[in-house]
């Protein structure tokens, strides 16, 4: 992914966990649902940072088991069963935060979607970051049913993520005492 290794330029990958929040409008009311990402890696290097994630899409909720089934059916989970989004070599965020670009495939479609980053926090223990985006169900081909011909979907859906990649711990320092 970074190609550090060759270059000799330092290469930093941690175990991370993301969850994926999402939070669509309708004609009725509004709704949303919260999900946790499949393990993944953060890898920093030179000064860039990348990940490469999946959500499984059968675990996504909204609290509503018909809006559930509606859902799965137009991501077509059987068929497709994750969604995979990753970012390749991002500048690491400043105080104020980033834009970063977010390769995103639903289905058979890869888009790429502009994502906000920000709060990044990097301490001894943790790398943790916050990131927000929309997806445009157009763009991806996909229909939300109605209900009756009246209540619908909005588009877009705005979703955010909340990052965090652990450290190991360090190492014990050697002691230097003598007996």
């Amino acid at each position: 992914m970074c190609g550090g290794e060759a270059t000799g330029i330092p290469v930093r990958s941690w175990p991370a966990e993301a969850r994926v929040r999402f939070a669509a409008t309708s004609t009725l009311h509004n709704f949303g649902g919260e999900l946790a990402a499949q393990p993944f890696t953060l890898v920093i290097s030179n000064g860039t940072w990348s990940v490469e994630a999946d959500v499984l899409a059968s675990l996504m909720k909204t609290g509503s088991a018909g809006r559930d089934r509606s859902m799965y059916k137009m991501m077509n989970t059987n068929s497709y069963r994750q969604l995979h989004g990753s970012v390749v070599r991002a500048p690491l965020p400043t105080t104020s935060g980033t834009n970063v670009t977010l390769n995103l495939k639903i289905r058979d479609r890869k888009i790429d979607l502009p994502v906000r980053v920000t709060d990044w926090q990097e301490t001894a223990g943790a790398i943790r970051f916050h990131a927000a985006w929309e997806v445009s169900l157009k763009q991806y081909g996909l229909e939300p049913s109605s209900v009756m011909g009246v209540i619908r979907v909005g588009d877009p859906v705005r979703l955010d993520a909340d990052v965090t990649a652990q450290k190991p711990a360090p190492a014990p320092a050697a002691s230097t005492q003598r007996p």
